[in-house]
């Protein structure tokens, strides 16, 4: 069992409760951000009974999609991810990367991205036969919230997590890397979500890039992208740095040749279309199967 898993098995946490308060508490911490109870509408095949966790900012719904990490050797999920979904109010479907992108101001760019964060969460542990399963979440963090935060980097999600009772070490914070974080810059934002307790996953932007991270950051998850490789490439790469003893994880797999590369190449985690597509309940998968 790698340290991530091992992390999330030894952290059981107990099903939230009485989620309504923990969400009126939260909106304590997320002044602004119109947390609340949503109907759910049908995404395939999931009940229109069933209901999620949403928040509201300024023109957008943003709501959670969970898509699962298994491990290449049998196809058990080690992980869900959790993606922002985003929707006008009047039910048109937007692009959670615009949203992002149109944020122009730092302070309601962090208010956006701690808001999904804590919608995923809510979503994925407070919902029936998630808050005991040993599996972690992994979060994406948006490049421009490290770069416009300057310091204590994991503190608010930690108070956010206390308020469900959920421990840090059930959560892996994903890294994308930006021109504008230099790796010692990078290096202090692990250090410190670390310290909060929580691993790292790093996303590399193709093997010259990814060594670089491994050796100067040594993350708990090196990420690869098998759209930026062709498939006897990425077996190449990704076993070379598996070898180095490097924790690989390769996303974006959507063909049967990239699947089998990064089996070759005897990765730790794989993610894609190929395998499976996200759903907004993360009920729907059979988690550790």
């Amino acid at each position: 069992m790698n340290a991530v898993a091992t992390a999330a098995a030894h952290s059981a946490a107990a099903p939230v409760a009485s989620l309504g308060r923990t969400v009126a508490e939260i909106r304590k911490l997320l002044p602004g951000s119109g947390l609340q109870e949503a109907a759910r509408t049908s995404v395939r095949g999931i009940s229109r009974s069933r209901s999620q966790i949403v928040g509201k900012f300024y023109g957008a719904i943003i709501s959670t999609q969970f898509q699962p990490w298994r491990r290449p050797a049998d196809g058990a999920i080690v992980a869900l991810e959790a993606y922002a979904r985003s929707q006008s109010r009047a039910g048109e479907g937007l692009s959670p990367w615009q949203t992002f992108a149109d944020t122009a101001v730092d302070s309601d760019l962090v208010t956006l991205d701690r808001l999904c964060r804590t919608v995923h969460a809510l979503n994925f542990f407070g919902r029936v036969g998630t808050a005991s399963e040993p599996v972690p979440l992994v979060l994406n963090v948006d490049a421009r919230l490290l770069h416009a935060v300057p310091k204590r980097h994991g503190e608010f999600f930690g108070k956010v997590l206390g308020l469900l009772g959920i421990a840090p070490e059930r959560i892996v914070i994903d890294i994308r890397t930006h021109q504008l974080l230099d790796l010692s810059r990078l290096r202090q934002i692990l250090a410190s979500y670390r310290r909060h307790g929580f691993s790292v996953a790093v996303n590399a932007d193709g093997m010259i890039h990814a060594r670089s991270l491994a050796d100067l950051l040594a993350p708990d998850i090196l990420m690869l992208d098998a759209l930026q490789f062709a498939p006897e490439s990425l077996a190449r790469h990704a076993a070379s740095l598996v070898q180095g003893g490097v924790q690989v994880a390769v996303k974006r797999i959507e063909t049967a040749g990239q699947l089998a590369a990064a089996k070759e190449a005897g990765v730790a985690w794989i993610q894609g279309f190929h395998l499976d597509t996200p759903a907004a309940d993360a009920a729907v998968f059979s988690l550790g199967h």
